[in-house]
């Protein structure tokens, strides 16, 4: 290893490593220092020493600044820049036809992936690249690094960075982009800004690559940084042991990262619970060995009997604070269920966690899960609860709390879902408990299954699970999800193999069911998503609000788990009145004397994830729900004519005259001006004989063309790139404009016709395949004004399904997202938000001349169930130029389904 130097050394010798003149460094180093980045100091041998974050900075300033007057604003620029999405294949420009792949097959399994640790809490792309050069110091990490990175990238013609990770499979070695984009709300640099005098430029070849061979060149040069741990959590002294355990250790920054998240979800629960709350706190519900607090929220009217859920909130939550997050009251509302939301009390642990590894909290007939199953009981009594249908789920410690109960007392609960949790019985004592979550445990399943056996006398059926985890989870590993799993599929007598692998809002998901087709346990792995519960803060599903340890992931967990349950079936109809409990409003009473504590007990707490995936990707699938009444086999299915409904609420409406598929088929055929450039091209083709006549669409593609290329689009789209077509598309633009300005402020969907979403809406016209009538029309847009990032814009409606459901519809789309490699615009036809059709361009612009007919998609993996089907258009812009997707459609109809309700 050298000798690490000073700042005055550093910069020729980087200069050196880069191929760069010492000169130009060196006046980048005055700049960082002119402008308040690096603390001035003297200069020669008695400069300070050259640090990682040192060495970072001005790294960053070398790859990403195209001039030495942009040094500064590049470091600020880039080292912010977000953890966003990773992908194995090529970042290259596509076009994307046709349904994706359900299959798991496309995905790495866990032993395929790289050891990503480096990037566990999703870090800025700055303190990665102080991670790197910090590892690049050390012995051991610095052979693993060797190993396992790439190297990094910085794009100067659009703000995207990467670090770039080897991945094995299948025999095979690839490469595991690991992207950092601008956050929400963030501004690229002002040479790529056109409100301040710069260009948004695709930068398709603009990109800097630096090798892991300088990576480690450049760490051998580098001093520690001596101000890089966070500050603690301030919860008194009570943590000093706890502090004590971690901070010399090798888990030091998985804890101290905790604690830094702890204090923004310890202030955001203090807030919430400073307002009126929902819940309802009942009191003498038992011995309470536990010492717990007992909080409610029952619905206005339930079911008959009504089902129960029983919420265990994570560390430094509350029960209001956890309900914020994850949305379980409105679920309540929505399906007529009860809630019970047991409170951990500061008295017993001082981060409110569940003690969860305490001899005395995870047995049957004591402490918490004996308090809690005396609230279970309260709540049946009171309410009218239907005992075979009481539900647990739970959050970090409250998910292993949850693993506690569905062990101790399977009696008592149907079903459980163990979020960011860990398996029963992982850990016995605070030490181990930080082992467990910081490096998993792993036991053979008999010997899992055996614990949980052992836990209580019962021999009945056993609750069905299921399991959520984050892959970038840095606080409780994900392979705790794996031991779960395993826990659990053995107590079930279950393969280790799922019988069931497909994907839900872009998560994989596994699925085992028994020999008679029941579903019995599910694992859902959230790409990307460090420690926390995924939400949906938009969307028809939308469930939960963003905060500290629920990041909007686009994914409403809290949803999906009450529809695997079978929560989500419940017929309104069955609704009584809720019989409200003789209890006083939530408000902390004199508690009992605290139980003995050995030690203060922090366990499994989160860490905030940003929301770096798209909203509106891939989607879930749900579990099961009533079939409706058999069809006589004399009869034909029934079919659900949408462009029926949307036509009957189109009449006596004032929507937009003249921009249906008939004036869009006048925008669309004369294009450039008022003149159909393409239609000539392609008649002197027919004549020339290089186009058989009919230019019929089968599948997308002209028909009548060679191998199916649309030959007369390509030359009309590339006279209009060489500008010789000069205002091309300006027809067409100008009769779609004011569905941009719609989208600034998106309608609430077409009026009275049973479709509900935002950024669509009913337009009159007629043409297309079957002549006549309205259509839907929708389109998103990104990068115009001052709004970047993916911006989605959703249509749905409500069936029921029958047993041979198709879906029917005719479209015509435009996506422009010809800016730079990572720009992307789709369109996506899903159905209980599962991807059943879809088109999407990276980097391309796709347009469909003429109106595409998609003739019965398969549903039958929703048949028989009350379902959603929803259309969708997305654009996503990283810099200030405009990316678009436009959707027109009509004719859609679902073969053998009927509206929901009935109607």
């Amino acid at each position: 290893m050298a000798k690490p130097l000073r700042r005055y050394e550093f910069s020729e010798r980087l200069a050196d490593i880069l191929g760069l003149s010492r000169r130009d460094l060196r006046f980048r180093v005055t700049l960082l220092v002119s402008d308040g980045l690096v603390p001035p100091g003297p200069r020669g041998p008695g400069s300070p020493p050259a640090t990682s974050r040192y060495a970072a900075d001005l790294l960053i300033a070398a790859m990403a600044a195209p001039q030495q007057s942009y040094t500064v604003e590049a470091i600020r620029c880039y080292r912010e820049l977000h953890c966003a999405g990773s992908a194995t294949e090529d970042a290259a420009p596509r076009v994307t036809l046709g349904a994706p792949g359900t299959a798991l097959g496309t995905h790495h399994r866990p032993g395929d992936q790289p050891d990503l640790r480096l990037l566990a809490d999703r870090p800025s792309f700055g303190e990665a690249v102080i991670r790197l050069l910090d590892q690049a110091r050390d012995g051991p990490a610095r052979t693993a690094l060797a190993m396992t990175v790439f190297g990094i990238w910085i794009s100067r013609g659009f703000p995207v960075a990467a670090v770039q990770f080897v991945a094995g499979k299948a025999g095979r070695r690839g490469i595991v982009t690991q992207r950092f984009e601008l956050p929400e709300g963030g501004r690229p640099p002002s040479w790529l800004d056109p409100s301040r005098g710069g260009t948004a430029d695709p930068g398709l070849f603009h990109t800097v690559f630096l090798p892991i061979g300088k990576i480690l060149q450049i760490g051998d040069l580098t001093s520690p940084d001596d101000e890089r741990s966070p500050p603690m959590l301030d919860l008194g002294p009570a943590l000093s042991h706890i502090a004590k355990l971690t901070r010399d250790g090798r888990n030091s920054g998985r804890w101290e990262s905790f604690l830094a998240t702890a204090r923004a979800a310890r202030a955001a629960a203090e807030k919430l619970d400073a307002r009126s709350s929902r819940l309802v706190e009942v009191t003498n519900f038992g011995s309470n060995p536990g010492n717990l607090r007992m909080q409610t929220y029952l619905p206005e009217t339930m079911a008959d009997p009504a089902p129960l859920v029983v919420v265990l909130h994570g560390c430094t939550q509350t029960a209001a604070s956890y309900d914020y997050g994850a949305g379980w009251t409105a679920l309540a509302d929505r399906y007529g269920f009860a809630l019970l939301l047991p409170e951990q009390r500061r008295s017993n642990n001082p981060l409110r966690c569940f003690n969860w590894f305490r001899s005395e909290d995870i047995e049957r007939d004591g402490g918490e899960p004996l308090s809690i199953r005396q609230m279970v009981d309260r709540m049946i009594a009171d309410q009218g609860i239907d005992p075979s249908k009481v539900y647990v789920t739970g959050l970090s410690a409250g998910g292993a709390m949850t693993s506690v109960v569905l062990a101790t007392h399977p009696d008592v609960f149907a079903g459980g879902a163990i979020v960011a949790g860990v398996p029963y019985r992982s850990a016995n004592g605070l030490q181990e408990a930080f082992e467990t979550i910081f490096q998993g445990k792993s036991r053979p399943a008999e010997e899992w299954g055996d614990l949980v056996r052992n836990a209580s006398p019962h021999r009945g059926a056993w609750p069905k699970v299921s399991v959520w985890h984050g892959d970038a989870d840095g606080t409780v590993k994900p392979v705790n999800a794996e031991e779960i799993i395993k826990q659990w599929t053995n107590v079930h007598g279950l393969r280790a193999v799922p019988t069931v692998e497909t994907m839900i809002d872009g998560c994989p998901r596994r699925l085992w069911r028994n020999a008679e087709g029941h579903d019995l346990v599910e694992a859902v792995t959230v790409p990307g998503m460090a420690h926390g519960q995924a939400v949906s803060a938009g969307g028809p599903e939308a469930c939960g609000n963003a905060a500290p340890f629920f990041p909007d992931m686009g994914v409403p967990s809290a949803s999906h788990i009450a529809r695997f349950w079978g929560l989500t079936d419940a017929d309104p109809a069955t609704r009584r009145p809720t019989r409200r409990p003789s209890a006083k409003p939530s408000a902390d009473p004199a508690p009992q004397p605290a139980k003995p504590r050995a030690d203060p007990v922090p366990v499994a707490a989160a860490s905030t994830a940003t929301a770096g995936a798209g909203a509106g990707e891939d989607a879930p699938l749900h579990a099961e729900t009533n079939e409706p009444a058999a069809t006589p086999q004399s009869a034909p299915p029934p079919t659900l004519d949408l462009q029926a409904i949307l036509t009957r609420s189109f009449q006596g409406t004032s929507r937009r005259e003249g921009a249906g598929p008939q004036a869009d088929s006048a925008a669309h055929a004369a294009p450039f001006g008022g003149i159909d450039v393409q239609d000539i091209i392609a008649k002197s083709f027919e004549a020339a004989g290089l186009l058989k006549g009919e230019r019929g669409v089968r599948r997308g593609r002209p028909s009548g063309a060679p191998l199916g290329i649309d030959i007369p689009g390509i030359l009309a789209t590339s006279f209009e790139a060489a500008g010789l077509l000069k205002g091309a598309r300006s027809s067409a633009e100008s009769q779609t404009r004011v569905a941009a300005d719609a989208a600034a402020q998106p309608p609430q969907g077409p009026s009275g016709s049973g479709w509900e979403g935002r950024g669509w809406e009913a337009l009159a016209g007629e043409g297309g395949p079957a002549g006549g009538g309205p259509l839907l029309f929708g389109h998103a847009v990104s990068g115009a004004g001052s709004e970047v990032g993916n911006r989605v814009r959703t249509v749905s409606c409500r069936m029921t399904l029958g047993d041979s459901p198709r879906l029917s519809y005719a479209r015509r789309l435009d996506l422009n997202a010809a800016v730079n490699m990572f720009t992307k615009a789709a369109f996506t036809v899903l159905v209980d938000g599962i991807v059943v059709d879809e088109a999407s361009a990276v980097g391309l612009d796709y347009a469909e001349p003429e109106w595409i007919e998609q003739a019965e998609v398969d549903l039958a993996r929703f048949a028989g169930r009350t379902a959603t089907v929803s259309f969708e258009v997305s654009a996503r812009s990283n810099v200030y130029a405009e990316v678009s997707a436009k959707a027109w459609l009509r004719d859609i109809k679902v073969i053998d389904a009927v509206a929901a309700g009935g109607n």
